[in-house]
């Protein structure tokens, strides 16, 4: 009989295979989880933690025949004599073993163990086979711990917002996510803007000087301001500025100080971690978080490269930087072979380095941080493999890059000061050169950090006690920058500072804000909505003590500590259940109406918001019951009116948004007059991505009715293609055999006697004639095959 290896993804097989090929070995993919919590089950709670599990229906090609992948697993376990679970080497990968464990009868429970990899090489491979453990039940817990945890938050808030504010969903993570995007905006528009003033001197012999001292005289005639940089003087008022200019300054300035030279370093980095990699992909390469991970999973699993697959780095989600000894080694050989000893780290930075052993790598949850497999595959030899255009070169190219570059030395800058005297006011400039470029050579050389420009002024020139003449006086107006929108990488280094999400969420979270309508992401920045942060204040408001930084970061080391054996996840289940059911109970309390009772039933009156337009309304307290409502007066929302007239009334245009946040130009005399106006909306665009029908760029948008994000042809309506985001092309409604738009008649609709009618199709293929006003016109007429009219309809 064979040996069975299981792992998690198809991808996976033909880089492991190759490694094992002397052995009678077969590897078999389960296509990530196998099973879930049955939808809906909320059979938990406090005293009870019986779990019910359902099996992911999911299809595959199987001995020439569709079976599921349970059926397909059990049937290759009575085929092995030894199995071998080398799911990936984190929380879910030890999840899904002990789900493949659990599933499998007592008889083949007894052939398994773990084999763990952080790296798929033929090492790593064949080690970890000689090294096997057993499921590790406390990272098992942990993850139970986890899965009912977000089930129970996620399904009561979700409850809760979708009821009392008319949201789509909330979760533990995603809530906090959406909570610093709701702080951030209360941030920006609390912004108070200040500004200042400074003052610079050119000087004939080419330089710049800042004024950063007032002689005693000077000071006592101005007010400063208390917001410049530290070390310059600010002044609050601008003709304070020009005083000291013409009162207590004249053309000369006397050298009357040349500082000692002094040395500063620049560490180099550490090897990327998760959060890291995202960060500087998203920033560097101008990628999106999902493209990112997408790609560095690609480049873990094995690209195919001159008909061979190859795994390109190790595990990318880690939340350690740390290297092995082996790794060490290697990486140190070739560095002093291509770069010489003047590039290898300093010793004083290799002991600050965390260095693991061979055996501490396979000790669950000990993962690297995201490496090369191998380091001698530099950016130049990839080149001649793959396209430098590919996302994978060019995310390869930064893991390697700084990877290398961790193991290089600190780069060293010499700077020095120039003070310069005029009148008792002492003005400065500074002279800083590169002496050894260290690290930053080999970021420099893979084109990830620019080169450093030379000062266009020779400092050699100035000496000591001269007098410099001034050639033009340059006053500079400054101001304080309200806090940034954050971006994709902005907001997983918020997450991680506050110690929340893990490496496997952080491209999710930002994900899930911007499907369920929360916010928009523009220019690349995040832009709550107003559902989104109606959403986040009434968390706030009602559970402030668990929608908080510091508890979803206490939860964050709970689920670790259960891991690590410090905690027991059933006594902290139970307080968390405890504690959460006390909250619901006070926050789903209607808001009482004062003063007003039914008038239909004579029960009391609640207020409410509308699932549609999240809107508020007044019903009645008994419902379904009594279906009574009332309509409240909505505020006007303000809009921002035009210098264009509308084309049909001839008042003003006025800029608005949409219920989903979307901006659109329609006329400010709405609802007498509905004009809109049909400008070709702006989208984001897909990375490196086109149409296969037609070649135009592809970009995302969002579904009118549900907002959900899919991709599309820039050139809609000429073509109407569209995808899922997972790349599933999405059929046409009524109109599934062509993409082409209806083929418009030269004659008006007889009903509505305003608008033209066009050919369509049907689902099933057949064509009929209808009004372009549909649907508030829904004239049909139907077509024979020959393409005769057959009825009418109306």
């Amino acid at each position: 009989m064979r040996e069975l290896m299981f792992v998690e993804s198809p991808a996976k097989i033909k880089s492991i295979s190759k490694y094992l090929s002397g052995r009678n070995l077969k590897v078999f993919a389960t296509y990530g989880h196998i099973r879930e919590l049955s939808k809906g089950w909320l059979n938990f709670g406090p005293d009870n933690f019986e779990i019910k599990w359902s099996n992911i229906e999911r299809k595959i090609s199987y001995e020439n025949k569709k079976v599921s992948i349970i059926e397909a697993i059990k049937n290759e376990a009575k085929q092995a004599s030894k199995i071998y679970l080398s799911t990936d080497p984190d929380r879910e990968g030890e999840a899904i073993a002990w789900h493949i464990y659990s599933i499998l009868g007592k008889e083949h429970q007894k052939k398994c163990s773990r084999a763990v990899f952080n790296e798929i090489t033929e090492s790593a491979v064949k080690y970890s086979l000689e090294n096997t453990r057993q499921l590790d039940q406390a990272q098992i817990n942990s993850y139970l711990a986890r899965v009912l945890l977000d089930r129970w938050i996620g399904f009561n808030l979700s409850s809760y917002v979708r009821k009392k504010v008319g949201g789509q969903s909330a979760g533990r993570v995603q809530s906090i996510a959406l909570k610093f995007l709701a702080d951030r905006d209360e941030e920006i528009k609390s912004f108070q803007p200040k500004n200042w003033f400074i003052l610079k001197v050119q000087l004939q012999v080419g330089l710049t000087i800042t004024l950063f001292k007032l002689s005693e005289a000077a000071e006592s005639q101005v007010v400063l301001s208390p917001h410049g940089k530290k070390g310059v003087v600010s002044f609050q008022k601008k003709e304070d500025l020009e005083r000291i200019i013409n009162d207590h300054l004249d053309d000369h300035y006397i050298l009357e100080e040349i500082g000692e030279k002094k040395l500063e370093t620049s560490s180099p980095p550490e090897v990327l971690k998760t959060s890291t990699l995202f960060e500087l992909a998203i920033n560097k390469l101008g990628l999106k978080a999902e493209d990112v991970r997408r790609v560095a999973q690609s480049l873990y699993e094995g690209i195919n490269l001159g008909g061979e697959t190859i795994s390109l780095i190790t595990y990318p989600r880690t939340d350690r930087s740390s290297v092995s000894e082996e790794f060490l080694k290697l990486v140190k050989k070739f560095i002093l072979k291509e770069y010489g000893e003047t590039y290898w780290v300093e010793e004083g930075t290799l002991k600050k380095k965390s260095i693991m052993g061979k055996k501490e790598i396979f000790i669950q949850g000990a993962h690297e941080g995201i490496r090369p497999t191998d380091v001698e595959l530099t950016p130049q030899k990839l080149s001649k493999l793959l396209s430098t255009s590919s996302l994978e070169f060019q995310l390869y190219r930064l893991i390697w890059s700084y990877t290398v570059a961790s193991f290089f030395p600190s780069s060293r800058n010499e700077k020095r000061r120039y003070v310069f005297e005029n009148q008792g006011n002492f003005f400065y400039a500074s002279e800083s050169s590169e002496v050894f470029d260290g690290y930053k050579y080999i970021l420099r050389e893979n084109g990830l950090l620019e080169s450093r420009e030379k000062s266009e002024f020779d400092f050699k020139q100035l000496i000591k006690n001269n007098k410099y003449l001034s050639k033009e006086d340059i006053i500079m107006e400054e101001r304080n920058s309200p806090p940034s929108k954050y971006s994709e990488a902005t907001l997983i280094k918020a997450l991680e500072n506050k110690g929340i999400g893990r490496p496997s969420t952080y491209p999710l979270i930002s994900e899930i804000v911007r499907t369920r309508n929360y916010a928009n992401f523009k220019n690349k920045k995040f832009e709550i909505t107003e559902l989104g942060y109606k959403v986040s204040k009434d968390l706030d408001q009602n559970f402030s003590n668990f929608i908080s930084y510091d508890y979803t970061r206490t939860m964050e080391e709970e689920l670790d500590n259960i891991s690590k054996l410090k905690t027991d996840w059933k006594k902290f289940l139970e307080g968390v259940f405890i504690a959460w059911n006390d909250s619901l109970k006070g926050a789903e309390k209607a808001e009482i109406v004062k003063d007003k009772s039914c008038p239909e039933c004579g029960s009391q009156c609640v207020y409410k918001f509308s699932r549609k337009n999240h809107n508020k309304f007044i019903g009645c307290i008994d419902f379904p019951k009594c279906k009574f409502v009332e309509n409240i007066e909505q505020p006007q929302k303000e809009v921002e009116l035009l210098d264009k007239l509308c084309s049909e009334c001839k008042s003003p245009l006025a800029k608005k948004k949409n219920r989903w946040g979307n901006e659109f130009i329609s006329c400010s005399n709405y609802p007498k007059c509905k004009y809109i106006e049909r400008n070709k909306q702006e989208y984001e665009t897909v990375e490196n991505s086109f149409c296969p029908e037609c070649n135009s760029q592809l970009v995302y948008k969002n579904s009118k009715r549900k907002g959900n994000k899919f991709i599309a042809c820039s050139g809609f309506p000429n073509c109407r293609y569209s995808s899922t985001l997972e790349g599933k092309r999405i059929e046409s409604k009524g109109n599934s055999k062509s993409n082409k738009p209806p083929e418009k008649l030269d004659r008006k609709c007889p009903k509505c006697k305003k608008n033209y009618l066009q050919i369509k199709m049907s689902r099933k293929g057949t064509k009929f004639i209808s009004c372009s006003g549909y649907p508030r016109c829904k004239y049909v007429e139907w077509m024979d095959k020959e393409g005769e009219t057959e009825n009418k309809s109306s």
